[in-house]
């Protein structure tokens, strides 16, 4: 999909994957999605979304850290492609340029890759370099190293220690350098003062270690603190960039539902194409077990059409001339003549796509705790650091500036970010851990920070609530025979057949015991939206066995039903239950109604979510009947039927206007839009893949207990950060002034930097210890 805007001021500026065009008071405005390169936390996302609204044009930007992408609301005849690039290149990141047939959606899976390999690279370096720098720094542990001089051997902890800086952490630096120029911090900068300032001060021990005991004191050094902070936080952003380059699979899978060619009719003559080159109005075949390859109306033919991929009803549905079907639903049986009404982005997958795009754009950034605190942490400690070096180059004893350095350094090495960056990844990834041994796959922080907050859960029906797979769930004699007869019977008619109502009867027989004998089955016939037929030998006789609809069955013309069809009606409509009627030469034997069932756990599921304080809907695109039996069943009170996917979405929207965090819970395509939008979508791991690369959380168990199970992990976590981040600015609290001397005139203590890298690692060792409680602690609901 792609918007050429070369008359409007932008030229060859391409809308990527979503595009749409709106008329505000009067003027002309579109909406486009551009990939962005570079941020890395929800300060960067802030200072773009900045930086694109202060050009001019420019109504509206709104940028997602998962999708690294901007979607901007914008008056082409005011705004200029080089003026969006350069504002966000002022900002200190980049705008991919999709002028070429590349689209936006692929730039941004170059761009996650490339971070990826990037971040995997410098992590390897890292680590590879690290482990020997962490043995050289033990010598009282790693005793051979006791064999090397100290001078050597601190020589050769800083070369080693020299390329992990400058290219494992190179990022970071950057990162802070940008910052800087813009008068703000992030955890880049945090890094960044952390690990140079216990660089410079171990280069300044290794290369002048006489001054130091000119002054009375050790040279120690801390090159393993510089190498391990930089090997961790990298290990951090490595785990996110992974995650973050799965965002875009939704999309990229809901268009994979088309199938790649198509048949078009030509003269008469069958010509596979292209997809992409079928226009409207185009003539298509489709034979049974193919995929429609776009929305058309039938033309001539008859078939059951399995839409269940895309509008999560169970039961196929039967389309004749004049019907309309969706591209990428399954042909069964039959073969259709279609005329093709809506292809490339005006079909229904493709609005299904843009819809899921739509609202993961919308989604407001999370706002992480430790980058917020860090903008005014960061220069704090810079400034109680200088203050407390001027102060003891002013009034300290003497050598002035061996105790301003030795002041200023322990200052910022015991606000080193090492417990603080641990504080949140580290219960994070035990929590994520702890939800995958309980059967949740938790996508990154942000679900379980959503999940915490959640005050309404939506439970989509079929496939979530229920299985999606169909069951007997009753019988109705209306002769002289036992219900496992009138099973066998059906079961022997349906053995060759492929829909889900006779393959139900099938598994019922098996699951009875029932003996099906198709050595004497002849003539098996399938006749598209009504049943199907057998010649049965038994004893001699031949019988014709048909099961389907009434008027097929009994060979009527159904225009005035008996008493039994009337009462097997009611029935199936209290029970949402499709019927099958069973004839032996065409007298009617009884129904058998078949239906989805409730999933196990649903009913305790919901009770647990209720209990938990969230209030609980139900959505289907089933019939209002169908939806309230199965609402009645699991004990849902509020439930809304025949919504379509952009209906299930609007709904989502409505509830979460009363500031309420909405969780949606479904399993299907359809579900997908939804999904997205919902402050935390959970998807069955029994669903499509769609639905699982759009939700924050899978149930990987199909469990619906699972669902409340979250929530409680949720907020287990949660606390367990806050937690963490407490213990993590306790040790500064307490052992900054220390490090800058306020005991001095007291009591002659001034701490020193080797102890100062010794109560950071304490803070991390509390931070880590505190975050492993997760793996043992019980989560219930």
């Amino acid at each position: 999909m792609t918007l050429k805007l070369c008359s409007t001021g932008i030229p060859g500026l391409r809308a990527g994957n979503k595009e749409m065009s709106e008329k505000v008071g009067g003027i002309n405005k579109i909406r486009i999605t551009l990939p962005v390169e570079g941020m890395t936390c929800a300060s960067c996302v802030l200072r773009v979304e900045n930086a694109l609204k202060k050009v001019e044009g420019v109504e509206d930007a709104v940028v997602n850290l998962a999708t690294e992408s901007a979607s901007i609301s914008i008056e082409p005849s005011r705004v200029n492609m080089d003026l969006l690039k350069e504002a966000v290149s002022d900002a200190g990141y980049k705008i991919i340029d999709t002028t070429d047939e590349a689209d936006a959606l692929k730039a941004a899976d170059n761009i996650h890759r490339r971070e990826y390999n990037a971040l995997l690279s410098r992590f390897v370096v890292a680590v590879i370099l690290s482990v020997p720098i962490i043995m050289g720094s033990m010598p009282e542990v790693f005793v051979f190293v006791n064999t090397i001089p100290t001078g050597l051997r601190y020589l050769i902890l800083m070369i080693m220690t020299i390329p992990v800086m400058a290219y494992s952490g190179s990022k970071f630096f950057r990162g802070f350098w940008t910052t800087l120029r813009h008068g703000t911090a992030d955890m880049n900068t945090l890094v960044s003062v952390g690990t140079a300032s216990a660089f410079a001060y171990s280069v300044v021990a290794t290369l002048w270690p006489a001054y130091f005991k000119s002054t009375g004191q050790s040279a120690d050094v801390y090159f393993d603190t510089s190498a391990v902070i930089i090997t961790l936080i990298l290990l951090g952003r490595l785990l996110e960039a992974r995650a973050k380059s799965k965002s875009s699979e939704a999309v990229r899978k809901l268009m994979a539902l088309q199938p790649s060619t198509a048949r078009l009719l030509l003269d008469g003559r069958e010509v596979e194409l292209p997809i992409s080159t079928i226009k409207v109005g185009d003539l298509l075949v489709v034979r049974p077990g193919e995929r429609i390859p776009v929305d058309s109306k039938v033309i001539s033919g008859f078939s059951s059409v399995n839409e269940s991929m895309l509008t999560g009803e169970s039961m196929p549905v039967e389309r004749t001339v004049g019907s309309k079907v969706l591209g990428g639903t399954m042909c069964l049986d039959g073969v259709l003549t279609l005329q093709a009404e809506k292809v490339g982005r005006e079909s229904f997958v493709a609005r299904v796509a843009k819809l899921v795009e739509e609202a993961q754009t919308s989604k407001p950034p999370v706002q992480k705790l430790a980058d917020r605190v860090a903008s005014v942490f960061v220069p704090t400690v810079i400034g109680i650091a200088l203050l407390a070096g001027v102060v003891w180059m002013l009034v300290g004893p003497s050598p002035h500036l061996a105790h301003a350095l030795n002041a200023f350094v322990a200052v910022l090495i015991v606000a080193c970010p090492c417990a603080l960056g641990l504080a949140t990844p580290t219960a994070i990834m035990v929590g994520t851990g702890r939800g995958a041994e309980l059967g949740l796959l938790v996508k990154g922080s942000d679900a379980l920070e959503e999940a915490r907050k959640v005050t309404v859960v939506v439970f989509d029906k079929t496939g979530t609530i229920t299985t999606g797979e169909m069951r007997v769930v009753d019988t109705i004699l209306a002769a002289s025979i036992s219900a496992d007869e009138l099973i066998r019977i059906a079961a022997m008619a349906e053995s060759y057949s492929e829909h889900p109502a006779g393959k139900a009867v099938v598994e019922e027989s098996v699951h009875r015991g029932l003996t099906v004998r198709p050595a004497v089955i002849h003539d098996f016939k399938n006749f598209p939206g009504q049943g199907v037929e057998i010649v049965y030998h038994d004893a001699a006789r031949g019988s014709k066995i048909r099961v389907g609809k009434y008027a097929f069955a009994s060979g009527s013309s159904g225009e005035s039903p008996d008493d039994f069809e009337s009462d097997v009606s009611s029935k199936a409509r209290e029970q949402a239950a499709t019927v099958l009627y069973v004839a032996r030469d065409s007298v009617i034997l009884g129904a058998i109604l078949v239906s989805d069932y409730v999933r196990d756990g649903a009913r305790e599921s919901i009770a647990a979510v209720k209990k938990l304080g969230a209030k609980v809907y139900l959505l289907s695109g089933d019939s209002e009947s169908s939806a309230k039996r199965v609402a009645g069943i699991v004990g849902i009170d509020n439930f809304v039927a025949n919504v379509h996917p952009d209906q299930k979405l609007n709904v989502i929207k409505d509830l979460q206007k009363s500031n309420r965090a909405v969780a949606f819970v479904g399993d299907g395509i359809n579900d997908a839009p939804a999904l997205a939008q919902a402050d935390l979508g959970i998807a069955m791991a029994s669903g499509t893949d769609i639905a699982m690369e759009t939700a924050d959380i899978t149930l990987i168990k199909n469990d619906l207990r699972l669902v409340p199970m979250s929530i409680s992990l949720s907020r287990e976590t949660l606390r367990t950060i806050k937690q963490n981040l407490f213990w993590a600015f306790f040790y500064n609290i307490i052992l900054i002034p220390l490090a800058a001397g306020v005991l001095f005139p007291l009591t002659g203590f001034q701490l020193n930097p080797m102890v100062a890298s010794v109560s950071m690692a304490l803070s991390s060792v509390t931070v880590v210890g505190n975050s492993l409680r997760l793996k043992k602690k019980k989560i219930d609901f």
